[in-house]
């Protein structure tokens, strides 16, 4: 992971954690911990960067639930979490961010809760180029040979 990922919590620092795993148990069916939830982020970005599979276009936005969860743990860990965490979540959002492009169009209007990943898509995606892709992914995205 990272060298932060190593520094040992305090028991206020994991009490924290198991907070917000308790807290969004239920709304997030994944039972994810913190390195659970940056690992699956890290996973969709290097998904993303390396071409989005088209077969999967359509649940595009459930793929960004790990993001979601990370969104709202984050008010409940401590701040010396946070701190330590922060610099390897700004990395993946920067590294989401210049794989992917804002939406266009009306629907791509509403953020969700300020979540503003999920107004962005893939820059580049793999599969068959007339593979239906939802309207706001305009410009279409490059499609490129799937290795």
């Amino acid at each position: 992971m990272d060298e932060q990922a190593d520094t040992p919590l305090t028991e206020e620092d994991n009490a924290s954690v198991l907070t917000a795993m308790r807290a969004l148990a239920d709304r997030y069916r994944s039972g994810w911990t913190l390195n659970e939830a940056l690992a699956r982020w890290r996973l969709v970005v290097t998904d993303i960067e390396e071409g989005f599979d088209t077969e999967g276009v359509w649940e595009y936005h459930n793929e960004l639930a790990c993001r979601d969860w990370l969104c709202e743990a984050w008010p409940l860990l401590t701040d010396r979490v946070r701190a330590l965490r922060q610099p390897s979540l700004n990395a993946m959002d920067d590294r989401f961010t210049a794989a992917t492009a804002p939406m266009q169009g009306k629907k791509a209007e509403g953020r969700r809760n300020g979540r503003w990943w999920h107004d962005r898509y893939p820059r580049r995606v793999v599969g068959q180029p007339d593979d239906e892709l939802p309207p706001p992914w305009s410009p279409a995205p490059e499609y490129i040979e799937d290795d």
